[in-house]
């Protein structure tokens, strides 16, 4: 889940590009809705109906929660550099994370994260069909550039980690092991 971690502060920027698209915000055409963050003032959440549940991306952080008071949904936090299984009834708000709604069992964790997963993977493959593999690749090229940037892997390696990660994460190595 570090590795993940490390994947998700990379995402996020390219996330945050995607919003600001020349031709419009990308996570609008791909059927989010946006509406103010509860949480952290000044944010936008934007929010999918995906598998049972909603993808949340906020500034701050970003998962799955599953629909109705069930609890189980996956959870990144952006300021802690972790993920989270989310143990609360309703999604997380900015900001408001109680540590007894932080869950970090290995295995319930990847389970729950597994929707998220599906989606991180179909939105980009969204993204290379609209915009070719050129506009990832120069989202990666910027956030290299960045001064404080923790690179993670260029976009086609992540996606292929990313599915490796959804269907055999036992195969995985540490990629510090791998780079």
């Amino acid at each position: 889940m570090r590795d993940l971690s490390a994947g998700f502060r990379q995402q996020m920027f390219f996330w945050g590009r995607d919003v600001v698209h020349s031709s419009g915000n990308l996570l609008r055409e791909q059927g989010f809705e946006r509406r103010p963050s509860a949480g952290l003032q000044g944010t936008s959440c934007y929010r999918l109906p995906w598998e049972g549940g909603a993808v949340e991306l906020h500034g701050a952080c970003a998962g799955w929660f599953p629909d109705g008071a069930a609890e189980g949904g996956f959870l990144f936090i952006r300021p802690a550099g972790r993920c989270f299984l989310w143990l609360g009834a309703s999604p997380a708000v900015p900001g408001d994370w109680p540590p007894d709604r932080l869950g970090i069992e290995p295995v319930a964790l990847h389970a729950a994260a597994k929707p998220f997963l599906r989606w991180w993977q179909s939105s980009e493959e969204w993204v290379h069909s609209r915009l070719g593999p050129a506009y990832r690749r120069d989202c990666f090229r910027h956030f290299k550039k960045l001064p404080k940037a923790r690179v993670w892997l260029p976009p086609v390696a992540g996606l292929a980690w990313l599915r490796a990660l959804h269907d055999k994460p036992e195969t995985l190595k540490r990629l510090r092991q791998v780079l």
